[in-house]
């Protein structure tokens, strides 16, 4: 009876320690960064009139499905994709994407109305793209390749559709570096886009 005391007497303050631990372990919990692509808003006050504006509207962005997702991945060999542990998108990979092509275009095409939102009129022109590659190497190398369709009137008539692929070299192999390459990379996509938008 007497030893089994003393076993006694010793777990208990083993099991208190092993719970302080515990609660130290749960509090040390890093919560990840959040990221978002294209670049922060103009602080520059803006107002004027788009009644009659021609409209350009950008479709959602179709990224693949694997890709979907809040996760930023950096592709390790030919077929592993690490999911980065302390960062995260602020919004789905196709929302952000959206997102940001619809600003670049609409700082390229400031004569029109670029929207990501259907348009209660008829639109001048529709932009689809469909993304089959955005991803960063380990190394930092940032790729994009996508395929984009213009329509006009409406929709009802295609006017070109072409396919490109973007190579950027991150400034470093830190997520900052890399979400700031895949935003160039985005950049570059809407730069060929625009060239192919009609000015009218």
């Amino acid at each position: 009876m007497q030893v089994q005391m003393q076993i006694n007497r010793w777990r208990l303050p083993a099991i208190a320690i092993f719970a302080v631990f515990t609660m130290l372990a749960g509090c040390t919990t890093i919560e990840p960064r959040i990221y978002l692509l294209g670049y922060p808003s103009d602080i520059t006050p803006v107002a004027r009139d788009e009644t009659g504006m021609p409209i350009i509207e950008v479709e959602p962005v179709s990224v693949p499905d694997f890709q979907d997702s809040r996760d930023i991945f950096v592709r390790k060999g030919a077929n592993e994709l690490v999911a980065d542990p302390a960062a995260r998108w602020g919004e789905r990979l196709s929302v952000g994407m959206t997102r940001a092509l619809s600003a670049a275009l609409a700082k390229r095409k400031p004569e029109f109305r670029v929207t990501s939102s259907k348009p209660a009129v008829i639109i001048a022109q529709k932009v689809r793209v469909d993304v089959d590659t955005f991803e960063i190497r380990a190394d930092g190398l940032c790729l994009l390749g996508a395929r984009w369709t213009i329509t006009g009137q409406g929709g009802r008539q295609t006017a070109t559709t072409d396919y490109a692929r973007f190579v950027v070299n991150a400034a470093g192999v830190d997520t900052a570096s890399v979400v700031g390459a895949m935003t160039q990379a985005v950049d570059q996509l809407a730069d060929r886009i625009s060239l192919a938008l009609s000015d009218r």
